[in-house]
């Protein structure tokens, strides 16, 4: 399987965990069923976002399917595959700083944005992986690092 599509013709075979709330929401199984013709056999709810229950589940084959974050370690960490979302049914979601102007200087804000300009879905990947793996880092090392590499300084 390489996308929802795939996915769909498969589908009614299929476990599939989600967060509960996903169940009545377009990206959940109601968008799968529209735009994929994608009805689980089953819909496991797992309150986890998708972290390490829903890992568990998928490599114990209780479920065949899940909503992962596309940033998450877990996924390559343990050969998962990520499937194309070609109607996107799945809204992309950004990470972006968020802050109150009345707080923070324009420096602060101008070193935000340049940070923001080179962050990558991939550069976040590493960094989770970085501070939940095995050879698990602080936060502020890992971000240290990731600054130094990027030329952007080191704190």
């Amino acid at each position: 399987l390489k996308t929802l599509e795939d996915l769909g013709k498969v589908c009614d075979g299929l476990a599939l965990g989600m967060p509960p709330e996903a169940q009545g929401r377009p990206q959940g199984p109601p968008g799968l069923k529209a735009n994929y013709g994608c009805v689980p056999k089953e819909f496991v709810p797992f309150s986890d976002g998708g972290g390490p229950v829903t890992l568990r589940a998928l490599l114990d084959d209780r479920i065949q399917a899940a909503d992962i974050f596309s940033t998450s370690p877990l996924i390559a960490g343990n050969n998962l595959t990520a499937l194309e979302d070609p109607k996107n049914n799945f809204a992309a979601q950004q990470v972006l700083p968020l802050i109150r102007s009345d707080r923070v200087g324009s420096k602060a804000k101008d070193i935000l944005n340049k940070i923001s300009r080179v962050l990558t879905t991939e550069d976040l990947m590493h960094l989770n992986d970085k501070v939940s793996g095995d050879a698990k880092q602080s936060p502020r090392d890992a971000a240290a690092a990731w600054l130094k590499e990027k030329n952007l300084g080191s704190s």
